[in-house]
């Protein structure tokens, strides 16, 4: 038996290949909750230290999240997770592949009165040509609608739209309304509240949207993007990992900033690239 489908049931991953999201409960126990989410929070105010605006003085994008990446390269109390074995196995099954390599991982912070995120599809805004990534969305509190939960159109990994929206507002500042698009209009999202311990796992062409912070507390949100082992670069669109690792247009994406998520042991960490590069921003 393939050992990334060990402890993922079929329906699981059945569930997974209909709608192109799935909820898997029960991932994280309560006791890892605490200390991630403690260590991203650190990394978070660390990033942040020295930004002073108010939600209102920031732009759109920024104020439909606070945005650290590649958190793993330089906060060794998050690296367990961002390599949590139990997370990366459940993403080889969903995608039905062996090994998966890390894209990123990111934090996504909503704070209160944060505005919403507008609806997108990953794949479009990164130079992969296959649409093999899943990504783990890891809500720290669970989410609520009122507390920017998100919400998937179910199916729309599945019909062939592939279409960029501005989620940025910078070289559109009326993004494309994806929603309305003819392959998918008619149907509605589906909005996830999932309890904490839950995470959320959606493929790379499945339409999403979060809804605004409506609550007094921030967000706190950690997410994960997987991608099949073997993927190639399609185009020359700058990424920082894809540059860093000397990565060109057709060659397999690999390297120190892309490493092998599962298979990996318990505690087997990838030692992070020398150069780090900027830590903030879309890509």
């Amino acid at each position: 038996m393939n050992r990334s489908f060990d402890s993922v049931d079929a329906n699981t991953v059945e569930a997974f290949d209909r709608d192109g999201f799935v909820v898997v409960e029960g991932l994280l126990a309560r006791d890892e909750l605490v200390r991630y989410g403690n260590a991203v929070d650190r990394a978070v105010a660390r990033r942040s230290q020295g930004d002073g605006r108010t939600l209102a003085e920031k732009s759109l994008y920024e104020q439909s999240f606070i945005q650290c990446m590649r958190l793993w390269e330089d906060d060794a109390d998050v690296r367990p997770l961002t390599f949590h074995p139990r997370i990366g196995a459940t993403a080889a099954a969903l995608l039905g592949v062996d090994v998966v390599r890390l894209w990123q991982d990111q934090a996504l912070y909503k704070e209160s009165g944060g505005r919403e995120t507008d609806a997108h599809q990953d794949l479009p805004f990164w130079p992969i040509r296959e649409p093999h990534l899943v990504s783990a969305w890891i809500p720290f509190d669970g989410s609520i609608r009122a507390a920017g939960a998100t919400g998937y159109v179910p199916g729309s990994h599945r019909t062939g739209l592939s279409r960029f929206v501005d989620i940025t507002h910078l070289l559109h500042p009326e993004p494309y309304d994806i929603l309305s698009d003819p392959a998918i209009a008619g149907v509605d999202p589906v909005w996830v509240e999932a309890p904490a311990g839950s995470v959320v796992f959606h493929h790379a062409l499945t339409v999403h949207l979060a809804g605004p912070n409506l609550t007094d507390r921030t967000r706190r949100v950690f997410t994960i993007v997987y991608l099949a082992d073997g993927c190639v670069r399609s185009n020359s669109r700058p990424v920082l990992s894809l540059e860093r690792d000397g990565i060109g247009v057709g060659e397999k994406i690999a390297g120190p900033g892309l490493p092998v998520a599962w298979p990996r042991s318990e505690g087997d960490l990838p030692e992070p690239p020398t150069q780090l590069g900027p830590v903030t921003g879309f890509l």
